[in-house]
Order: C-alpha cells, then sequence, then structure tokens
C-alpha cells in the first residue's frame, strides 16, 4: 500500500466545525481524484465519527479532534483521534433495520451508517501520557474509477 497524498486537520469538538471539517475532506479527495460517489460515503462516515465524538464524547471545547487522510494507491485510509470518553463503536451489535422501522425508531444509526460504507475499522485507546482514542477507517477502491 503506497501513501500518494496525505492530509490533516485539527477541530475543535464543537458541532458548528463539521461543515469545515466536510469541506476539507471533500477538498482532499477532490485533489487525489477521487469520484464523488466515493467522496460522499467517505465524508458521511467521518462526519458520523466526529458528530458522535462531539455530542457523546464529554470532550471539553479545549480539546482538538485530529483527522489524519490518507489517499494510497488501493484505499483511502482516515485516522481519527480524540480525547474524549473511551468508547469503541465495534462494540455496539449491528442494528436489525427490519425492528428499527417496526418500532418508528428515530436517529441512533450513525454507527450502522460507518459500518456499511467502511470496509475497515479499528478502535485504540491509550492512557499513556493522557487518553486518547484512535480509529482508523479503510476504505478500498472496488473499482477503476476512483
Amino acid at each position: 500500500m503506497t501513501m500518494l497524498l496525505h492530509s490533516t486537520i485539527c477541530a475543535k469538538p464543537l458541532v458548528h466545525e463539521l461543515p469545515h471539517i466536510r469541506q476539507h475532506v471533500s477538498q482532499f479527495l477532490h485533489k487525489a481524484g477521487i469520484d464523488d460517489a466515493f467522496n460522499h460515503d467517505l465524508c458521511l462516515a467521518i462526519d458520523e465519527v466526529c458528530a458522535n465524538i462531539m455530542l457523546h464524547g464529554n470532550i471539553n471545547a479545549e480539546s482538538l479532534i485530529n483527522i489524519s487522510l490518507e489517499y494510497h494507491d488501493d484505499c483511502c485510509r482516515v485516522i481519527i483521534e480524540d480525547n474524549g470518553v473511551s468508547f469503541n463503536p465495534m462494540d455496539i451489535p449491528p442494528t436489525n433495520m427490519d425492528d428499527y422501522f417496526v418500532n418508528k425508531q428515530y436517529g441512533g444509526l450513525g454507527i450502522e451508517i460507518i459500518r456499511r460504507i467502511i470496509d475497515e475499522m479499528k478502535y485504540e485507546h491509550s492512557q499513556q501520557q493522557y487518553p486518547l482514542n484512535t480509529l482508523s477507517l479503510v476504505k478500498y477502491f472496488h473499482s477503476s474509477r476512483h
């Protein structure tokens, strides 16, 4: 896996930062020559992760969310770091969509959306110098039209 392009962005954990994050990610993917459908999917997954951190991570406004974007010859890799509450999204069981709609639930599909978009997801929590959550996302190019 050869990295061809790299970018990082740091944002405050405030919901009004989400459009700025989406714009940065989208511009990076356009610069890499990624098609609109792939771009939309990856932006949506990153947006869901960041919104969950902002809304549920219990981090103060002085903290930062760090997002590293990597364009490789066969995939895009995203590494999102924050110092909020430890939360492993892979511990959440898959959503039964039939039950979801029968029970007329509202919201709570962010992790399910991420699972359906992303090919690989890995979570790590470190307590070395300070608490750090690291979520790695990989989305492969499944066709030659990226």
